[in-house]
């Protein structure tokens, strides 16, 4: 000990201040806070200011958000300021392709435009949407016509399809999930080339040694090495679990999913399996065939109780189907509903959807429920034909169709999993519907689905430091490899986590940019993952001040108390997010109606309450149907928005909202509607008397 310089060691051992046993252990923690030290020095961690540090952040993720939300505005401009003529020019060029738009008949088509002037539409419409079809029946074959090409989806574009729009750019960039839907295959013909013997086909005109293109152009860059990208954030799913299946079983548990606050306190969230007493028709005629009406009737009895107990905003509700059969069955029950919002809701555009396994990619909802309609057949046996789910990548299928709920997954079936004998298939498709089911139908994610816990020190000590405080911790917190480190909650409701904390340490580190770090989690955790409370935890902070730090996150862990209380009064009241409630309980008296115990006031118009005193309010609106009579014919829609029509839509809107009001806007449109004439009211027309409302109503 005296020969490297650890005299102090040497004289309080023989002192026996430090015990001997001890020795060893000393000299750990001594060599640690030797090495912490020096470390603060060498990086000048030692002058680390908590609020300097988060202001920079701050600033960061503002500036980061000014600049996204610019951009929109600033590219267009910086695109317009580049064009070198003026679009009203009725000479040279300009001015011809300007008469040639303007033609009724007999102009050139589309592929003589651009042949004649493509260069001048390139510059006028520089960002073009269009199929790869599209791209080689309108566009001339000339090389770079387009500086840089993206194929979305590509897992879904033929490499024959694709070439074409390739070979008229000069860069290409291919966004594909070679896990999710293939091409289609309907109405497509096929020659094996190992048929026609060794030459590859038959005659002097064969190819010799010709090889067959990949499944799509994804899979062929992915064959041909072509630089690769892997974006691993998953930001969809507002509960792990949704996407926990598809990250163990098709992504090789790369993907970084976010954890949300999920707890018994938030409804509808996770996957939930709903067993019914169902049959699938296998025999017989008509539009029962290859249907299960009871799951088709307890889906839409479940749509219909959505609706119910959301007046105000029509829920984010999707319905996937194995078969086109019971898709039609469950889409006619939904328009023959009595709640008309429902049938108004299939026909919106983001609205209400029932869709078959093979069309629903690229749809997401907050709510999916699933019809997997089979069932076992007259000898008790499930059969193993599942439609497109048994065929060869059924499991690509199987994962779209999983993938699109962003809260929540239903899945109702007529068999319990246990009896689906996958065993006894090849297909992949069957075996994950079986796994699947299983989770579905479980109390808790399976072994092979969790990720195993981390050992990280630097975490347990704060956690350890919370729990003394009387905070209820949970360490390591998360599906994937992205955790949160440590979730907070109140010892009066230990089972809601309130307050997501982060540290510093080695996953954070790992992260390449600032924003991946410091700037995407918290937006996604705030934001997406609805946590009421998100802090961070500095390590220089901690080490320095333990005391102060512990009391930063009981503070925090109060306010998102207050916080989720706020919500969950929006989220009763079916107010959007943002709108603050101010609540006023009130006693009722003894002669009042024991309808409501409650008032709650929200930013909007008041509505005058009858029988109010000071100490007491409650609602007492006599009801009455608005009953106008006709007030003019549909002409008058038919004219709107013009000012006459307005007005006489704006009077009967007033009229309505006077005899019925509150009233729902989907009812409204059809009582104004109806007062000139017209029963049944499309998407495009109710939006004409929408448009109508009064600002103040």
């Amino acid at each position: 000990l005296r020969r490297h310089g650890l005299t102090d060691a040497r004289a309080a051992l023989l002192a026996g201040s430090i015990p001997a046993e001890d020795a060893a252990l000393a000299f750990d923690k001594g060599l640690a806070i030797a090495s912490i030290t020096e470390r603060e020095d060498a990086t000048a961690l030692g002058d680390f200011n908590l609020v300097a540090h988060s202001k920079t952040i701050t600033r960061f993720t503002a500036s980061t958000h000014a600049v996204r939300g610019e951009l929109p505005r600033a590219i267009p401009a910086e695109v317009l300021g580049l064009r070198r003529f003026d679009t009203n020019l009725a000479s040279g060029q300009v001015g011809g392709l300007r008469r040639q738009l303007d033609r009724q008949r007999g102009g050139m088509s589309v592929r003589a435009l651009l042949e004649n002037y493509g260069d001048l539409i390139t510059q006028v419409m520089p960002c073009t949407l269009m199929s790869p079809e599209s791209v080689a029946r309108f566009f001339p074959a000339h090389a770079a016509l387009f500086d840089i090409v993206v194929f979305d989806e590509a897992s879904q574009i033929r490499v024959a399809d694709a070439i074409g729009a390739m070979g008229r750019a000069a860069s290409v960039v291919v966004v594909g999930d070679s896990k999710q839907m293939p091409p289609t295959s309907f109405a497509e013909t096929s020659a094996n080339i190992d048929d026609e013997g060794d030459a590859g086909f038959d005659g002097d005109d064969g190819l010799l040694g010709a090889v067959a293109d990949e499944e799509s152009i994804l899979t062929e860059c992915v064959q041909a090495r072509v630089p690769s990208k892997w974006l691993s954030w998953h930001y969809r799913s507002q509960d792990e679990s949704l996407i926990a299946f598809s990250n163990h079983y098709y992504y090789e548990s790369r993907l970084s999913s976010f954890p949300a606050p999920a707890s018994s306190a938030i409804a509808d969230h996770g996957v939930s399996l709903v067993r019914v007493d169902g049959q699938f028709e296998r025999s017989g005629r008509g539009t029962a065939l290859r249907t299960n009406p009871v799951e088709a009737r307890a889906i839409v009895d479940d749509i219909e109780r959505r609706f119910q107990a959301s007046p105000g905003v029509s829920p984010s509700v999707g319905v996937i189907t194995f078969n086109a059969q019971q898709r039609n069955l469950i889409e006619n029950l939904l328009r023959d509903s009595e709640d008309e919002r429902i049938a108004l809701a299939l026909d919106e555009i983001d609205g209400l959807f029932v869709k078959n396994l093979e069309n629903v990619q690229g749809d997401e909802r907050d709510s999916i429920l699933f019809s997997i309609a089979f069932s076992a057949n007259e000898k008790g046996v499930v059969p193993l034909n599942f439609g497109p789910l048994s065929r060869a990548g059924g499991e690509r299928r199987l994962n779209v169709a999983i993938t699109r709920a962003r809260r929540q997954v239903v899945l109702y079936a007529s068999f319990d999993p246990a009896v689906l004998r996958a065993q006894d298939t090849s297909s992949v498709g069957i075996k994950h519907l079986k796994a699947y089911l299983e989770m579905a139908g479980a109390e808790a994610l399976s072994t092979d689905v969790r990720r195993t816990s981390t050992v990280d020190r630097h975490r347990d000590d704060i956690a350890a430091a919370l729990r003394a405080a009387g905070h209820v911790v949970q360490t390591d917190v998360g599906l994937s490899d992205f955790r949160v480190d440590l979730s907070l909650a109140s010892a009066t409701d230990p089972g809601r986590p309130l307050v997501a904390v982060l540290l510093d340490g080695p996953n954070w580190r790992a992260r390449r940019t600032v924003s991946d770090r410091d700037g995407l989690p918290v937006d996604v955790l705030q934001g997406i993952m609805r946590w009421p409370g998100v802090e961070r935890v500095w390590l220089p902070e901690w080490l320095h001040h333990r005391d102060e730090t512990v009391a930063r996150l009981a503070g925090a862990v109060e306010a998102a108390t207050e916080a989720a209380a706020a919500a969950d009064v929006a989220r009763e009241l079916d107010l959007p997010a943002g709108v603050e409630p101010a609540a006023t309980i009130t006693e009722t008296p003894r002669d009042a109606p024991e309808v409501l115990v409650a008032s709650r006031a929200v930013s909007a118009p008041t509505v005058p309450l009858a029988n109010t005193s000071a100490t007491t309010s409650y609602l007492a609106l006599d009801y009455a149907e608005w009953s106008p009579g006709r007030l003019g014919t549909v002409d008058v829609l038919d004219a709107l928005p013009r000012t006459a029509a307005a007005a006489n839509v704006q009077s009967a809107i007033r009229a309505a909202v006077t005899a019925e009001g509150p009233i729902h806007s989907a009812r409204l449109t059809k009582l104004v509607a109806g007062a000139f004439g017209l029963d049944r009211v499309n998407q495009a027309r109710a939006a004409s008397i929408v448009r109508c409302v009064p600002a103040d109503l």
